[in-house]
């Protein structure tokens, strides 16, 4: 599946569905889960010395430091 298909799987488009707010909320969780994946499978791909956990806390510290 590719990151776009990712990401349209969880497009929601009905501001009348009463739970749209909550919805948005956890689409934009999702969407950011989905980045963090991706970033971390393109850094493994990059570099075979890394483990996942240290990525992990590498993005961690690069999305407080850019306010992400």
């Amino acid at each position: 599946m590719t990151l776009k298909d990712k990401f349209q799987q969880w497009f929601i488009n009905d501001e009348e569905d009463e739970h749209y707010e909550g919805m948005v909320e956890l689409v934009s969780i999702e969407h950011e889960k989905i980045a963090d994946e991706f970033a971390i499978g393109f850094a493994e791909y990059l570099s075979d010395w890394h483990t996942k956990e240290r990525l992990t806390k590498l993005l961690e510290i690069y999305k407080k430091e850019k306010g992400l």
